[in-house]
């Protein structure tokens, strides 16, 4: 996306400082949790996860952030600090709004209205994960994984430690679901680690509640 597309650019093109982008690399951190508000950030292109980690070393994906979003410490601005890394998950360009003068901005009407509107939105996707991790078996979560990122009869898995994120389970317990939707014969992993679903009329049956929650039809 170019930043003149985004919903951010009307109130930030007659300042030339604000439209200057930053650049973070796939897997930099834009924001630390013990960082102090500085700046608030505004997405402009690629992806970027929000991790809350606590003191046993658990790790959980709070949310995931898509183009055409604010990034940063923005539980604050609800009087509730999440405690949160901001990483990239791929190549990320955004522009960031020194806190004094998003502050000012705040004061507009349209301007805290789109702020409001973008976050308030994303609060409700991020309930409705947590949900779908509390109401339904791990077996339903994976089936939908593997259907949601299917092209043709192959899921390409980038990583099994974001497929562990998503579902919030270990990688020990990631290949026992694997390895039992390989012996019921529902898929099978290949050599260079893609995974070819074998029983597609299996995996919709076992993610259907998922699939039905997520896409409102229950």
């Amino acid at each position: 996306m170019k930043l003149q597309s985004t919903s951010i650019f009307p109130y930030i093109k007659d300042n030339p400082e604000l439209c200057e982008t930053v650049s973070f690399q796939r897997n930099s951190y834009i924001i630390r949790a013990s960082d102090v508000d500085s700046y608030v950030w505004y997405l402009v292109e690629g992806q970027v996860k929000v991790i809350a980690n606590g003191s046993n070393g658990k790790c959980i994906v709070v949310d995931m952030i898509d183009e055409d979003n604010f990034v940063g410490h923005l539980s604050n601005y609800y009087e509730q600090n999440f405690y949160c890394d901001s990483i990239a998950v791929t190549n990320c360009t955004l522009v960031r709004i020194p806190i004094n003068k998003f502050n000012e901005m705040m004061k507009g009407l349209e301007f805290s209205r789109l702020f409001f509107m973008k976050t308030s939105a994303r609060l409700y996707i991020m309930y409705k994960m947590d949900l779908v991790n509390h109401l339904f078996t791990q077996q339903q979560q994976f089936a939908y994984y593997l259907l949601s990122n299917v092209k043709g009869d192959i899921c390409y898995i980038q990583s099994l430690y974001r497929i562990c994120e998503f579902l919030r389970v270990s990688r020990r317990n990631l290949y026992n679901l694997i390895d039992k939707f390989m012996a019921e014969g529902y898929l099978e992993r290949l050599d260079d680690g893609k995974i070819h679903i074998l029983d597609f009329d299996a995996m919709r049956e076992i993610q259907k509640p998922v699939a039905d929650f997520m896409h409102n039809k229950i």
